[in-house]
């Protein structure tokens, strides 16, 4: 696989802050050094029209909702909101194996909705330009600075995970997050 396209999302339903959480973790195999510099993001999610959403809380990079579009042509049974990672503190560490949790967001007076996923690359929404003349998507850019090697975004991981409805829940195993790796040293020997 190209070095350019090794990271993917995941939107999971979290029963026990009754948020949903968005992940990101290295493609199977593929190792991304602990140095590695983050650029870039963004995460661009797809509801049924009117969906609000509220206590948004970051947990590895800070992430605010950048843009909300309702119902654009391309698409009238959907909204798209998107948010843009404003930086990379807390650090966001992605190890081969596991996950790291982003961010978390919450449904606004529980409404939860009867669908919602992660704006695929496909959708047509995403075909610049577009009719409400935006940027939709989901992207992250990491430099490894010892190799110039450059890992972004490639794909979703398991796009059932969203669903709220406990006979439909698919656990979440451990997972990393940025606030626990904000203060630990690495030495490095000589």
């Amino acid at each position: 696989k190209p070095a350019n396209a090794q990271v993917q999302f995941k939107l999971q339903w979290l029963p026990d802050s009754t948020a949903w959480g968005v992940f990101a973790r290295p493609e199977p195999g593929v190792k991304i050094p602990k140095f590695t510099i983050i650029g870039s993001g963004q995460v661009t999610i797809v509801t049924p029209p009117g969906s609000r959403f509220y206590d948004l809380r970051s947990f590895s990079g800070t992430w605010e909702q950048n843009a909300y579009v309702a119902t654009p042509k391309e698409n009238p049974n959907g909204d798209y909101i998107s948010f843009g990672m404003m930086t990379a503190d807390p650090p966001i560490v992605l190890q081969d194996g596991e996950e790291t949790l982003l961010f978390t967001f919450k449904a606004k007076e529980g409404q939860y909705p009867e669908w919602m996923y992660l704006m695929p690359d496909d959708d047509p929404f995403n075909q610049l330009p577009n009719s409400q003349n935006s940027n939709p998507g989901n992207d992250i850019t990491a430099l490894d600075p010892g190799t110039a090697i450059i890992y972004s975004f490639t794909g979703i991981y398991n796009p059932d995970a969203w669903d709220w409805r406990p006979e439909n829940l698919v656990p979440q195993g451990p997972y990393r997050q940025g606030l626990d790796k904000r203060h630990p040293r690495i030495y490095i020997k000589p």
